[in-house]
């Protein structure tokens, strides 16, 4: 080793490394998670529901559950389901060892469809109308679309096909948001965070080594460059 200028050698020292290790992603606990149920099952008729706002999945878990009494005792014959995206987030984006969090969000706030096994009647309705000692509805729901004449009407064709495309869609994974593969420059998509959250807008590229995702809003005809966490940046289902 070469000698300093006070004539002592220079000892060689290892540098201690440090790595960061990277947690591992959270996905929704299965429990929590949204369930598709068969949208194609014969004999079911589908309703529209309006629901407490925030309520929609609690109120969809809470329908399947109703076990009628009487002359349909144990029997269940309700099915909800709620069309959700779903995205990962990291609280704290800028360390690592936080893990990023699976998130699961209604794409149709304060809904849900209701199938019903033959129909609504007068018990099935009445199951539904449950209320606590507040008179609360027990379920989270707040009516079902209809007419006062002709009471809750069934969905059309047109309807009943969208929400089964939405069903085929999110069994497929084309409503998961995240991760960015195989996006392209030019491809739609939505900001998810900022004072931009929720426009939309069309993807640019990455930064700062993939962490920071470039997109481009156009607001009153003039388009400009915002850059968000990769996390935040959805692709349009």
């Amino acid at each position: 080793m070469p000698a300093s200028r006070h004539g002592r050698g220079f000892d060689a020292k290892a540098t201690p490394q440090h790595n960061v290790i990277v947690a591992q992603d959270e996905p929704i606990p299965e429990e929590r998670r949204n369930k598709t149920p068969n949208l194609w099952a014969k004999g079911v008729r589908w309703y529209i529901c309006t629901t407490a706002p925030s309520r929609e999945l609690s109120a969809a878990a809470s329908v399947r559950r109703i076990m009628l009494g009487g002359a349909r005792a144990g029997e269940t014959p309700f099915l909800a389901y709620v069309p959700c995206e779903f995205s990962w987030r990291r609280s704290v984006r800028s360390n690592l060892r936080v893990p990023r969090r699976e998130q699961q969000r209604p794409i149709m706030r304060s809904y849900l469809f209701l199938g019903v096994l033959g129909g609504l009647c007068d018990m099935t309705l009445a199951a539904l109308r449950e209320r606590d000692i507040d008179q609360r509805n027990v379920h989270g729901l707040t009516g079902i679309l209809g007419s006062r004449t002709a009471g809750p009407l069934r969905m059309n064709a047109e309807g009943l096909r969208w929400m089964r495309r939405q069903g085929e869609d999110e069994l497929a994974g084309r409503t998961n948001l995240n991760p960015l593969v195989g996006l392209r420059a030019g491809d739609p998509v939505r900001a998810g965070s900022g004072m931009f959250s929720g426009f939309a807008a069309t993807f640019v590229g990455t930064a700062t080594g993939g962490t920071v995702g470039v997109v481009s809003i156009a607001i009153m005809g003039s388009a400009f460059n915002v850059s968000l966490p990769i996390e935040d940046v959805h692709k349009t289902a």
